[in-house]
């Protein structure tokens, strides 16, 4: 094992993320600071860098690797970038009431929607980008208090958002004909000091 090469001026990195393209040569940087970052593996450079939000926690890739999405903190909601080109597609802001909310558990579903949590609406949403400039939005309301990190399972039938609000997990069952929102596992920390 040994380091192949270094690559400067990503920004903030801490509780940064990367996914990679589906070929593998190329890497996509969520800075903390809200920079998203193309990195070409194979040069070991930058390829295109956005500033595209003030505080981001990760992001995703589509499964035909067109688009790359941003979860973000600050303003909240998730952007959607071309991902050659880094040339913004689409902004949906994630705004229940009147007030923003940020977003986590950002994952990619096939036909290029991508699921993701809405921690302080208490909400969780679909994007179909199947038409990236249309965006359709599908809401499940009420799922428990603060969603923050969450799951697909590999087969990609279930999204499971961990609570930090309560004891307990929401959970979507994304194969059924409409799909719903189910609480599992209550009061799994029974017995500890709540959180």
């Amino acid at each position: 094992r040994r380091r192949i090469g270094t690559i400067e001026g990503l920004g903030d990195l801490s509780h940064a993320s990367v996914v990679y393209g589906r070929d593998g040569a190329r890497a996509y940087v969520f800075g903390r600071d809200g920079a998203l970052t193309k990195v070409n593996l194979r040069s070991g450079r930058i390829e295109a860098r956005v500033q595209q939000a003030g505080n981001s926690i990760g992001g995703a890739i589509s499964q035909d690797g067109t688009l790359v999405v941003a979860q973000n903190y600050t303003p909240g909601g998730i952007k959607v970038f071309n991902a050659d080109t880094l040339a913004l597609v689409a902004d949906i802001p994630a705004v229940v009431d009147g007030k923003p909310s940020r977003v986590v558990g950002l994952a990619d579903l096939p036909g290029n929607r991508f699921i993701y949590s809405l921690f302080d609406a208490g909400q969780i949403w679909i994007a179909d980008l199947s038409v990236p400039a249309s965006p359709v939005l599908s809401k499940f309301e009420d799922i428990g208090k603060q969603p923050y990190d969450a799951l697909l399972t590999p087969d990609g039938r279930y999204y499971i958002a961990g609570l930090f609000g309560e004891d307990g997990l929401a959970k979507i069952d994304l194969w059924a004909a409409k799909p719903e929102v189910k609480r599992i596992l209550p009061h799994y920390g029974r017995g500890e000091t709540p959180l």
